[in-house]
């Protein structure tokens, strides 16, 4: 049985390979794009078992996504194929600054199709962690009949549950995803919005100490809010802990950052830290990932981790 176990999406991903207008882009290079599959991969390469649950098509996109997760260590066995239906795809264009723009065409996907007789039951409560986001029940109403069991069973089995609500508005709206997702906010051990996703769901001028007070009038009771370069604030009860970030000057891409920080996190979680150790290690793997190109190619090792923490330069030559 694995440690970890995460359910979600991930796509073939289209990115264009400079920056600019992507209508006038030529270049593209293929790459995973899931959450969730990251968070996997980010957690594994840290030195734990993980293991994902998806579905894909039985196309080239689907075989080379499940082959790439596969080849990073991560248990697939759970992951499904199927000629009824395509892999999701999108489009990555390139901004300045590491940042990005997204064009999604992944309804009626393979994964879409996934409800709650999926789920892989004895992986789920024999696993010591769930990770879960938002961005799956916004795909399907059977993917979000299937999140809200998979929390319900890990509940029952004692599993720990993290959960960020990864806010998509490309995907649905604020309103639809604030009556979804706040149960399953509430139902987390530990939930892990960045402020972002806060202000997506509830407002564009929502602030720390309201998205804060927001969290917890829904139930949510350990809360570590991502707030980019500075950290994250860590609320538990009525104590309130900022984790100081690491601003990298030039960061080269900025996608995935948040699910870097969710490894991070997870991984502090299973050694057995408290939540702001194990915030630091968040913050720690999330800068260190936006210094190369790629969601999972730039996750870094727990000695790269290791040896940032202690300040040892890496040796080149």
């Amino acid at each position: 049985m694995s440690e970890f176990v995460t359910i979600g999406e991930t796509c073939a991903v289209f990115a264009a390979r400079y920056i600019g207008r992507m209508r006038y882009c030529s270049e593209y290079e293929i790459r995973p794009g899931g959450s969730e599959s990251t968070v996997a991969v980010g957690v594994f390469r840290l030195g734990h078992s993980a293991a994902w649950v998806s579905r894909v098509g039985d196309d080239e996109l689907g075989h080379y996504v499940l082959s790439f997760v596969r080849s990073e260590g991560v248990d697939v066995s759970a992951v499904s194929v199927t000629a009824e239906r395509p892999t999701g795809l999108f489009v990555r264009e390139r901004l300045p600054r590491g940042k990005a723009r997204h064009f999604y065409y992944r309804e009626r996907s393979a994964f879409s199709t996934l409800g709650p007789h999926d789920l892989p039951r004895e992986l789920i409560s024999g696993a010591r962690l769930l990770h879960l986001t938002g961005i799956t029940p916004a795909l399907s109403e059977s993917n979000r009949l299937m999140v809200e069991e998979a929390v319900a069973l890990a509940k029952r089995s004692s599993v720990t549950v993290t959960f960020d609500p990864n806010m998509r508005r490309r995907l649905w709206t604020g309103s639809r995803a604030r009556s979804v997702l706040e149960p399953l906010m509430a139902a987390a051990d530990y939930v892990l919005p960045g402020l972002e996703d806060m202000q997506g769901l509830y407002g564009g001028d929502m602030n720390e100490a309201q998205a804060v007070r927001t969290l917890k009038e829904i139930g949510c009771s350990r809360i570590i809010l991502k707030l980019g370069p500075r950290g994250a604030l860590v609320v538990t009860g009525d104590k309130e802990t900022l984790v100081e970030g690491r601003p990298i000057a030039d960061p080269v891409d900025l996608m995935g950052a948040g699910d870097a920080f969710a490894a991070g996190f997870i991984h502090g979680v299973l050694q057995g830290n408290d939540e702001t150790q194990a915030a630091a290690l968040g913050n720690a793997v999330a800068a260190i990932s936006i210094e190369t190109p790629g969601n999972i190619e730039s996750l870094p090792t727990v000695q790269e981790v290791e040896d940032r923490n202690a300040g040892r330069a890496r040796i080149e030559r």
